[in-house]
């Protein structure tokens, strides 16, 4: 399906709400009522939903669309709660995609890599498996996180952890798995050519 340059905008314009989503809360909080935040919250999922269904991925817009339910039923135990609840719901709901896809034949990080390598070999077959378990431990270490800076912490240490020390850490992982994987590939590469690779 050919995206038009508005739908292009609205797909980038959404995502970048959703990056600086904590922070966007933390100034707004200053000038609007939790429960106009939560609204605006639930239109910007919602809204989110409708790319996904425009770019036929019908999975993901359920995704939205279960996400939003959930704020939702936060909202009415309370508002402020349910906002400062979204990234631990953000978070579980990328594990949980991410553990379901174990129990396919192909785990998340594989699909991703093979979309910039379709072939891969067994070893790399392997190591995206172990990659994916990985990022599911992050993503549940991350909800505990940002869970208790939900219930516990200021809205400060909330937006500072939410809004940048989380993205630091992904980024992190994402970037330091690199050279691990280049270092690891090469000690494979090393024992298969001397014979010495385990069955």
């Amino acid at each position: 399906m050919t995206w038009s340059a508005p739908k292009r905008f609205a797909t980038i314009l959404l995502a970048v709400l959703g990056v600086t989503y904590p922070v966007l809360v933390y100034f707004g909080l200053s000038v609007f009522s939790p429960q106009i935040i939560l609204i605006g919250l639930l239109i910007i999922v919602l809204l989110r939903a409708v790319t996904f269904v425009f770019a036929k991925r019908y999975a993901a817009a359920g995704l939205a669309v279960l996400v939003a339910g959930i704020v939702t039923i936060g909202g009415v135990a309370s508002e402020l709660l349910a906002i400062r609840f979204y990234p631990v719901i953000v978070s579980l709901t990328m594990g949980s995609v991410f553990t379901v896809t174990l129990f396919t034949d192909k785990p998340m990080v594989e699909r991703l890599a093979r979309m910039r390598m379709p072939d891969l070999d067994d070893y790399s077959i392997a190591y995206t498996r172990k990659l994916t378990k990985i990022w599911i431990g992050f993503f549940v270490t991350n909800a505990l996180i940002a869970g208790w800076t939900a219930l516990y912490a200021n809205m400060e240490i909330w937006t500072l952890y939410n809004g940048l020390i989380s993205y630091i850490l992904m980024g992190l992982l994402f970037i330091g798995e690199w050279p691990v994987r280049r270092m690891l590939r090469a000690r494979h590469d090393r024992k298969t050519a001397n014979g010495t690779e385990s069955p």
